[in-house]
Protein backbone atom coordinates (compact mmCIF):
# COMPACT_ATOMS: atom_id res chain seq x y z
CA UNK A 1 0.00 0.00 0.00
CA UNK A 2 3.07 2.45 0.87
CA UNK A 3 4.64 1.65 -2.51
CA UNK A 4 1.37 2.52 -4.44
CA UNK A 5 0.86 5.46 -2.35
CA UNK A 6 3.96 6.46 -3.17
CA UNK A 7 4.05 6.28 -6.57
CA UNK A 8 0.80 7.81 -6.85
CA UNK A 9 2.38 11.11 -5.10
CA UNK A 10 4.28 11.97 -8.07
CA UNK A 11 1.18 12.69 -9.24
CA UNK A 12 0.33 15.65 -7.93
CA UNK A 13 3.70 17.40 -8.64
CA UNK A 14 3.63 16.33 -12.20
CA UNK A 15 -0.11 17.52 -12.19
CA UNK A 16 0.60 21.03 -10.77
CA UNK A 17 3.09 21.77 -13.20
CA UNK A 18 0.33 21.59 -15.95
CA UNK A 19 -1.85 23.44 -13.95
CA UNK A 20 0.59 26.58 -13.78
CA UNK A 21 1.34 25.88 -17.77
CA UNK A 22 -2.12 25.62 -18.50
CA UNK A 23 -4.04 27.85 -16.18
CA UNK A 24 -1.21 30.87 -15.76
CA UNK A 25 1.31 31.12 -18.32
CA UNK A 26 -0.70 32.76 -21.44
CA UNK A 27 -2.00 34.66 -18.60
CA UNK A 28 1.21 35.72 -17.55
CA UNK A 29 3.04 36.10 -20.85
CA UNK A 30 0.34 38.25 -21.73
CA UNK A 31 -0.58 40.29 -18.75
CA UNK A 32 2.81 40.96 -17.40
CA UNK A 33 5.66 40.43 -20.32
CA UNK A 34 2.90 41.95 -23.00
CA UNK A 35 3.01 39.68 -25.57
CA UNK A 36 0.31 39.53 -28.13
CA UNK A 37 -1.86 36.54 -27.54
CA UNK A 38 -1.49 34.79 -30.87
CA UNK A 39 2.36 35.03 -30.32
CA UNK A 40 2.16 33.51 -27.04
CA UNK A 41 -0.43 31.10 -28.44
CA UNK A 42 2.12 29.98 -30.86
CA UNK A 43 5.82 30.06 -28.63
CA UNK A 44 3.13 27.59 -26.43
CA UNK A 45 1.87 25.51 -29.65
CA UNK A 46 5.79 25.10 -30.54
CA UNK A 47 6.96 24.06 -27.36
CA UNK A 48 4.32 21.47 -26.86
CA UNK A 49 4.47 19.78 -30.14
CA UNK A 50 8.56 19.30 -29.22
CA UNK A 51 7.98 18.02 -25.97
CA UNK A 52 4.90 15.77 -27.54
CA UNK A 53 7.86 14.12 -29.75
CA UNK A 54 9.70 13.95 -26.76
CA UNK A 55 7.62 11.80 -24.82
CA UNK A 56 7.44 9.29 -27.30
CA UNK A 57 11.39 9.06 -27.58
CA UNK A 58 11.63 9.10 -23.70
CA UNK A 59 9.10 6.14 -23.57
CA UNK A 60 10.61 3.80 -25.82
CA UNK A 61 14.06 4.88 -24.37
CA UNK A 62 12.24 3.96 -20.45
CA UNK A 63 11.32 0.32 -22.08
CA UNK A 64 14.74 -0.50 -22.87
CA UNK A 65 17.00 0.80 -19.52
CA UNK A 66 18.58 -1.57 -17.79
CA UNK A 67 19.98 -0.39 -14.40
CA UNK A 68 19.34 -1.11 -10.57
CA UNK A 69 17.16 0.97 -10.36
CA UNK A 70 15.24 -0.36 -12.96
CA UNK A 71 13.53 0.79 -16.48
CA UNK A 72 11.98 3.72 -15.14
CA UNK A 73 12.79 5.08 -12.44
CA UNK A 74 16.35 6.31 -13.06
CA UNK A 75 14.26 9.09 -15.43
CA UNK A 76 12.25 9.24 -12.80
CA UNK A 77 14.69 10.96 -10.81
CA UNK A 78 16.31 12.67 -13.35
CA UNK A 79 13.10 14.23 -14.18
CA UNK A 80 12.19 15.25 -10.78
CA UNK A 81 15.24 17.53 -10.71
CA UNK A 82 15.22 19.37 -13.79
CA UNK A 83 11.29 19.46 -13.31
CA UNK A 84 11.31 21.96 -10.35
CA UNK A 85 14.38 24.37 -12.35
CA UNK A 86 11.93 24.48 -14.68
CA UNK A 87 8.75 25.51 -12.97
CA UNK A 88 11.35 28.81 -11.10
CA UNK A 89 12.50 29.41 -15.01
CA UNK A 90 9.27 29.55 -16.67
CA UNK A 91 8.01 32.68 -13.99
CA UNK A 92 11.09 34.84 -13.78
CA UNK A 93 11.29 38.40 -14.86
CA UNK A 94 12.80 39.10 -18.61
CA UNK A 95 16.77 39.11 -17.77
CA UNK A 96 16.94 41.48 -20.63
CA UNK A 97 15.13 45.03 -22.27
CA UNK A 98 15.51 43.34 -25.49
CA UNK A 99 12.50 41.47 -27.27
CA UNK A 100 14.38 39.07 -29.08
CA UNK A 101 16.48 37.95 -26.06
CA UNK A 102 13.22 37.87 -23.64
CA UNK A 103 11.78 35.81 -26.35
CA UNK A 104 14.78 33.21 -26.09
CA UNK A 105 14.32 33.72 -22.24
CA UNK A 106 10.67 32.23 -22.17
CA UNK A 107 11.24 29.44 -24.89
CA UNK A 108 13.94 27.54 -23.06
CA UNK A 109 12.70 28.65 -19.80
CA UNK A 110 9.73 27.03 -21.15
CA UNK A 111 11.85 24.03 -22.99
CA UNK A 112 13.78 23.12 -20.09
CA UNK A 113 10.09 22.91 -18.05
CA UNK A 114 8.28 20.46 -20.71
CA UNK A 115 11.77 18.34 -20.61
CA UNK A 116 11.96 18.06 -17.01
CA UNK A 117 7.95 16.59 -17.37
CA UNK A 118 8.47 14.53 -19.33
CA UNK A 119 11.18 12.46 -18.23
CA UNK A 120 9.42 12.02 -14.75
CA UNK A 121 5.57 12.00 -16.28
CA UNK A 122 6.29 9.11 -19.22
CA UNK A 123 7.83 6.79 -17.05
CA UNK A 124 5.60 7.14 -14.10
CA UNK A 125 2.46 6.71 -16.38
CA UNK A 126 3.84 3.46 -17.40
CA UNK A 127 4.33 1.61 -14.20
CA UNK A 128 0.53 0.93 -13.64
CA UNK A 129 -0.08 -1.82 -15.70
CA UNK A 130 3.43 -3.39 -15.11
CA UNK A 131 2.20 -2.76 -11.06
CA UNK A 132 -1.13 -5.19 -11.29
CA UNK A 133 -2.74 -7.06 -14.18
CA UNK A 134 -6.29 -7.13 -12.57
CA UNK A 135 -8.37 -4.57 -13.95
CA UNK A 136 -10.17 -3.69 -10.59
CA UNK A 137 -7.11 -3.69 -8.52
CA UNK A 138 -5.81 -1.09 -11.56
CA UNK A 139 -9.28 1.12 -10.51
CA UNK A 140 -8.04 1.21 -6.93
CA UNK A 141 -4.87 1.92 -7.97
CA UNK A 142 -5.77 4.75 -9.76
CA UNK A 143 -8.04 6.32 -7.41
CA UNK A 144 -5.44 6.90 -5.52
CA UNK A 145 -3.57 8.58 -8.38
CA UNK A 146 -6.99 10.79 -9.38
CA UNK A 147 -6.57 11.35 -5.04
CA UNK A 148 -3.14 13.33 -5.78
CA UNK A 149 -4.31 14.76 -9.30
CA UNK A 150 -7.07 16.44 -7.08
CA UNK A 151 -4.81 17.25 -4.41
CA UNK A 152 -2.52 19.21 -7.66
CA UNK A 153 -5.79 21.15 -8.11
CA UNK A 154 -5.24 22.42 -4.72
CA UNK A 155 -1.94 23.37 -5.22
CA UNK A 156 -1.63 24.57 -8.60
CA UNK A 157 -5.01 25.21 -9.76
CA UNK A 158 -6.51 26.96 -6.37
CA UNK A 159 -2.76 27.86 -4.02
CA UNK A 160 -0.99 29.25 -6.97
CA UNK A 161 -3.51 31.85 -7.93
CA UNK A 162 -4.43 32.53 -4.14
CA UNK A 163 -0.52 33.32 -3.31
CA UNK A 164 -0.23 35.43 -6.46
CA UNK A 165 -3.08 37.41 -5.43
CA UNK A 166 -1.99 37.50 -2.16
CA UNK A 167 1.71 38.98 -3.14
CA UNK A 168 -0.31 41.49 -5.59
CA UNK A 169 -0.12 39.59 -9.25
CA UNK A 170 2.88 41.29 -10.13
CA UNK A 171 6.13 39.84 -11.52
CA UNK A 172 7.72 39.19 -8.51
CA UNK A 173 4.52 37.60 -6.95
CA UNK A 174 4.38 35.00 -9.74
CA UNK A 175 8.08 34.08 -9.09
CA UNK A 176 7.48 33.88 -5.34
CA UNK A 177 4.82 31.29 -6.32
CA UNK A 178 7.04 29.63 -8.53
CA UNK A 179 9.69 28.91 -6.17
CA UNK A 180 7.24 27.54 -3.68
CA UNK A 181 5.46 25.72 -6.47
CA UNK A 182 9.06 23.73 -7.68
CA UNK A 183 9.37 22.75 -3.84
CA UNK A 184 6.15 20.98 -3.87
CA UNK A 185 7.11 19.21 -7.20
CA UNK A 186 10.68 18.36 -6.14
CA UNK A 187 9.40 16.79 -2.74
CA UNK A 188 6.28 14.65 -4.82
CA UNK A 189 8.28 13.39 -7.45
CA UNK A 190 11.39 12.51 -5.27
CA UNK A 191 8.80 10.62 -2.75
CA UNK A 192 7.73 8.53 -6.14
CA UNK A 193 10.94 7.52 -6.77
CA UNK A 194 11.87 6.65 -3.20
CA UNK A 195 8.80 4.57 -2.99
CA UNK A 196 8.51 2.13 -5.44
CA UNK A 197 11.69 0.12 -5.39
CA UNK A 198 9.95 -2.82 -4.50
CA UNK A 199 7.00 -2.55 -6.90
CA UNK A 200 6.37 -5.22 -9.36
CA UNK A 201 7.97 -4.38 -13.06
CA UNK A 202 7.99 -6.22 -16.03
CA UNK A 203 11.16 -6.61 -18.24
CA UNK A 204 11.62 -6.55 -21.65
CA UNK A 205 10.72 -9.46 -23.94
CA UNK A 206 12.66 -11.61 -26.41
CA UNK A 207 9.66 -10.73 -28.79
CA UNK A 208 10.82 -8.38 -31.75
CA UNK A 209 8.80 -6.62 -34.72
CA UNK A 210 10.38 -4.33 -37.27
CA UNK A 211 9.24 -0.88 -37.12
CA UNK A 212 6.30 -1.29 -39.18
CA UNK A 213 4.76 -4.05 -37.41
CA UNK A 214 5.22 -2.28 -34.38
CA UNK A 215 3.31 1.18 -35.60
CA UNK A 216 0.94 -1.66 -37.43
CA UNK A 217 0.22 -3.40 -33.79
CA UNK A 218 -0.36 0.10 -31.88
CA UNK A 219 -2.96 1.35 -34.16
CA UNK A 220 -4.42 -2.00 -34.70
CA UNK A 221 -5.26 -1.82 -30.81
CA UNK A 222 -8.77 -0.62 -31.12
CA UNK A 223 -9.49 0.23 -27.43
CA UNK A 224 -6.21 1.72 -26.84
CA UNK A 225 -6.89 4.34 -30.48
CA UNK A 226 -10.21 5.03 -29.06
CA UNK A 227 -9.51 5.87 -25.42
CA UNK A 228 -6.64 7.97 -27.40
CA UNK A 229 -9.57 9.93 -29.07
CA UNK A 230 -11.46 10.23 -25.92
CA UNK A 231 -8.83 11.59 -23.88
CA UNK A 232 -7.59 14.08 -26.84
CA UNK A 233 -11.37 15.91 -26.87
CA UNK A 234 -11.03 15.63 -23.67
CA UNK A 235 -7.63 17.29 -23.12
CA UNK A 236 -8.67 20.10 -25.59
CA UNK A 237 -11.62 21.13 -23.39
CA UNK A 238 -9.90 20.98 -20.71
CA UNK A 239 -7.07 23.34 -22.01
CA UNK A 240 -9.17 25.98 -23.48
CA UNK A 241 -10.63 26.58 -20.35
CA UNK A 242 -7.45 26.50 -18.25
CA UNK A 243 -6.04 28.88 -20.87
CA UNK A 244 -8.73 31.22 -20.93
CA UNK A 245 -9.96 31.01 -17.20
CA UNK A 246 -8.33 34.00 -15.57
CA UNK A 247 -9.20 35.88 -18.43
CA UNK A 248 -12.89 34.80 -17.65
CA UNK A 249 -12.91 35.12 -14.15
CA UNK A 250 -11.47 38.93 -14.46
CA UNK A 251 -13.30 39.72 -17.75
CA UNK A 252 -16.43 38.14 -17.65
CA UNK A 253 -16.78 37.61 -13.15
CA UNK A 254 -15.31 40.86 -12.41
CA UNK A 255 -12.84 38.87 -10.22
CA UNK A 256 -8.73 38.57 -9.46
CA UNK A 257 -6.86 35.41 -8.94
CA UNK A 258 -8.16 34.52 -5.65
CA UNK A 259 -11.76 33.61 -7.80
CA UNK A 260 -9.95 31.08 -9.69
CA UNK A 261 -8.37 29.83 -6.38
CA UNK A 262 -11.38 29.83 -4.84
CA UNK A 263 -13.51 27.52 -8.31
CA UNK A 264 -10.28 25.55 -8.09
CA UNK A 265 -10.44 24.72 -4.25
CA UNK A 266 -14.15 23.56 -4.10
CA UNK A 267 -13.37 21.32 -7.43
CA UNK A 268 -10.79 19.63 -5.52
CA UNK A 269 -12.23 19.27 -2.51
CA UNK A 270 -15.47 17.95 -4.05
CA UNK A 271 -12.77 15.87 -6.02
CA UNK A 272 -10.92 14.30 -3.82
CA UNK A 273 -14.43 13.51 -1.65
CA UNK A 274 -16.20 12.04 -4.43
CA UNK A 275 -13.66 9.53 -5.98
CA UNK A 276 -15.60 6.24 -3.24
CA UNK A 277 -18.16 7.00 -5.03
CA UNK A 278 -17.05 6.82 -8.64
CA UNK A 279 -14.63 3.91 -8.00
CA UNK A 280 -17.71 1.85 -6.61
CA UNK A 281 -19.82 3.00 -9.34
CA UNK A 282 -17.04 1.67 -11.78
CA UNK A 283 -16.69 -1.79 -9.56
CA UNK A 284 -20.73 -2.05 -9.82
CA UNK A 285 -21.49 -0.88 -13.49
CA UNK A 286 -18.65 -1.18 -15.45
CA UNK A 287 -16.08 1.38 -16.26
CA UNK A 288 -17.71 2.10 -19.60
CA UNK A 289 -21.43 2.81 -18.34
CA UNK A 290 -19.53 4.68 -15.40
CA UNK A 291 -17.72 7.13 -18.21
CA UNK A 292 -20.52 7.88 -19.78
CA UNK A 293 -22.29 9.14 -17.16
CA UNK A 294 -19.29 11.12 -16.14
CA UNK A 295 -18.87 12.84 -19.49
CA UNK A 296 -22.51 13.61 -19.81
CA UNK A 297 -22.48 15.70 -16.39
CA UNK A 298 -19.50 17.26 -17.86
CA UNK A 299 -21.31 19.00 -20.27
CA UNK A 300 -23.60 20.04 -18.13
CA UNK A 301 -21.55 21.42 -15.64
CA UNK A 302 -19.59 23.21 -18.01
CA UNK A 303 -22.50 24.43 -20.65
CA UNK A 304 -23.28 26.35 -17.39
CA UNK A 305 -20.69 28.78 -17.76
CA UNK A 306 -21.82 30.41 -20.74
CA UNK A 307 -24.71 31.84 -18.32
CA UNK A 308 -22.34 32.96 -15.89
CA UNK A 309 -22.03 37.13 -14.71
CA UNK A 310 -20.41 39.37 -12.75
CA UNK A 311 -23.89 40.11 -11.27
CA UNK A 312 -24.66 36.42 -9.72
CA UNK A 313 -23.70 35.43 -5.89
CA UNK A 314 -21.12 33.66 -5.15
CA UNK A 315 -22.61 30.31 -3.87
CA UNK A 316 -23.78 30.43 -7.31
CA UNK A 317 -20.04 30.13 -8.42
CA UNK A 318 -18.97 27.29 -6.39
CA UNK A 319 -22.07 25.59 -7.29
CA UNK A 320 -20.87 25.10 -10.57
CA UNK A 321 -17.77 24.65 -9.50
CA UNK A 322 -18.78 21.82 -7.53
CA UNK A 323 -20.42 19.99 -10.43
CA UNK A 324 -17.50 20.38 -12.72
CA UNK A 325 -15.55 18.88 -9.45
CA UNK A 326 -17.83 16.05 -9.49
CA UNK A 327 -18.59 15.00 -13.07
CA UNK A 328 -14.42 15.76 -14.08
CA UNK A 329 -13.34 13.14 -11.23
CA UNK A 330 -15.35 10.33 -12.52
CA UNK A 331 -13.88 10.95 -16.31
CA UNK A 332 -10.45 11.39 -14.95
CA UNK A 333 -10.69 8.12 -12.63
CA UNK A 334 -12.24 6.03 -15.85
CA UNK A 335 -9.82 7.09 -18.34
CA UNK A 336 -6.97 6.33 -15.94
CA UNK A 337 -8.07 2.99 -14.70
CA UNK A 338 -8.80 2.17 -19.15
CA UNK A 339 -5.38 2.71 -20.07
CA UNK A 340 -3.55 0.06 -18.40
CA UNK A 341 -6.16 -2.17 -19.63
CA UNK A 342 -5.58 -0.92 -23.27
CA UNK A 343 -2.04 -1.53 -22.70
CA UNK A 344 -2.03 -4.94 -21.02
CA UNK A 345 -4.31 -6.04 -24.39
CA UNK A 346 -1.19 -4.81 -26.41
CA UNK A 347 1.09 -7.52 -24.88
CA UNK A 348 -1.97 -10.27 -24.68
CA UNK A 349 -1.51 -9.57 -28.57
CA UNK A 350 1.74 -9.20 -29.30
CA UNK A 351 4.18 -10.27 -26.60
CA UNK A 352 5.35 -7.18 -26.53
CA UNK A 353 6.49 -5.07 -23.33
CA UNK A 354 5.28 -1.54 -24.34
CA UNK A 355 4.49 0.21 -21.38
CA UNK A 356 6.66 3.40 -21.98
CA UNK A 357 6.08 3.31 -25.58
CA UNK A 358 1.93 3.46 -25.01
CA UNK A 359 2.39 5.98 -22.21
CA UNK A 360 4.69 8.16 -24.55
CA UNK A 361 1.82 8.32 -26.96
CA UNK A 362 -0.55 8.94 -24.80
CA UNK A 363 1.12 11.68 -23.26
CA UNK A 364 1.92 12.73 -26.71
CA UNK A 365 -1.29 13.44 -27.55
CA UNK A 366 -2.20 15.33 -23.99
CA UNK A 367 0.82 17.32 -25.09
CA UNK A 368 -0.72 17.87 -28.57
CA UNK A 369 -4.29 18.77 -27.16
CA UNK A 370 -2.49 21.50 -24.42
CA UNK A 371 -0.39 23.05 -27.54
CA UNK A 372 -3.15 23.46 -29.77
CA UNK A 373 -5.43 24.34 -27.60
CA UNK A 374 -3.77 27.36 -26.08
CA UNK A 375 -2.91 28.32 -29.49
CA UNK A 376 -6.38 28.31 -30.79
CA UNK A 377 -7.28 30.44 -27.96
CA UNK A 378 -4.66 33.38 -28.69
CA UNK A 379 -5.63 33.20 -32.26
CA UNK A 380 -9.58 33.70 -30.92
CA UNK A 381 -8.81 36.41 -28.73
CA UNK A 382 -7.45 38.33 -30.69
CA UNK A 383 -9.34 37.97 -33.99
CA UNK A 384 -11.89 39.13 -31.48
CA UNK A 385 -10.04 42.49 -30.47
CA UNK A 386 -8.14 41.25 -27.05
CA UNK A 387 -5.73 43.83 -26.13
CA UNK A 388 -2.63 42.28 -24.51
CA UNK A 389 -1.95 44.26 -21.41
CA UNK A 390 -4.69 45.78 -20.67
CA UNK A 391 -7.29 45.75 -17.93
CA UNK A 392 -10.98 44.70 -18.52
CA UNK A 393 -12.54 47.84 -18.61
CA UNK A 394 -10.81 48.43 -22.22
CA UNK A 395 -11.96 44.92 -23.74
CA UNK A 396 -14.59 45.69 -25.90
CA UNK A 397 -17.61 43.15 -25.37
CA UNK A 398 -16.84 41.37 -28.54
CA UNK A 399 -13.45 40.59 -26.79
CA UNK A 400 -15.82 39.54 -23.50
CA UNK A 401 -17.96 37.46 -25.80
CA UNK A 402 -15.04 35.52 -27.19
CA UNK A 403 -13.70 34.84 -23.62
CA UNK A 404 -17.37 33.71 -22.25
CA UNK A 405 -17.85 31.16 -25.64
CA UNK A 406 -14.19 30.06 -25.22
CA UNK A 407 -15.14 28.92 -21.73
CA UNK A 408 -18.11 27.35 -21.36
CA UNK A 409 -18.52 26.17 -25.81
CA UNK A 410 -15.38 24.62 -26.35
CA UNK A 411 -15.97 22.12 -23.42
CA UNK A 412 -19.82 21.71 -24.54
CA UNK A 413 -18.16 20.83 -28.08
CA UNK A 414 -15.45 18.29 -26.99
CA UNK A 415 -16.86 16.89 -24.25
CA UNK A 416 -19.34 15.53 -27.04
CA UNK A 417 -17.12 14.10 -29.22
CA UNK A 418 -15.21 12.12 -26.71
CA UNK A 419 -18.88 11.03 -25.81
CA UNK A 420 -19.46 9.75 -29.47
CA UNK A 421 -16.12 7.86 -30.21
CA UNK A 422 -16.77 6.25 -26.31
CA UNK A 423 -20.29 4.87 -26.98
CA UNK A 424 -19.02 4.22 -30.80
CA UNK A 425 -15.61 2.61 -30.93
CA UNK A 426 -14.40 1.61 -27.45
CA UNK A 427 -14.39 -2.23 -27.15
CA UNK A 428 -12.45 -4.40 -24.87
CA UNK A 429 -12.30 -8.03 -25.91
CA UNK A 430 -11.89 -9.94 -23.09
CA UNK A 431 -9.61 -12.63 -24.06
CA UNK A 432 -7.33 -11.29 -26.62
CA UNK A 433 -4.90 -13.73 -28.91
CA UNK A 434 -1.44 -13.25 -29.52
CA UNK A 435 -0.83 -12.06 -33.05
Amino acid sequence: MTARIGWASGGAGSTTMLYLVNAMLLYFMITQWGVQPAVAGALLLGVRLYDGVLDMVIGTLSDRTRSRWGRRRPWMAAGALVSAAGTVAIFLPPLSADASMRQVQITLAVLLFFTGYSMFSVPSSAMPAEMTTDPAERTSLMSWRTFFLQLAGLTGGAGAPWLVARLGSGMQAYTAMACVAAVFVLVTMAASVLCTGRVAATKATGVSLSRGEAILTLLGNRPFMALLGIKFCGYIGIAAMGAVGLFFVRDVLGRDESAMAQIQLVTSVVGMACLPVWSRMAGRYGKVPVYVVALVLSIAANASWLMASAQEPAWLLLARAFAVGFASTGGLLMSLSMLPDAIEYDFMRTGLRREGVYSGVFEFFQKAAYAVAPFAVGLFLQWNGYVAGAGAAQQSPQAIAAVRLTMGGIPVVTYGAALLILLTAYRLPSRPRLA
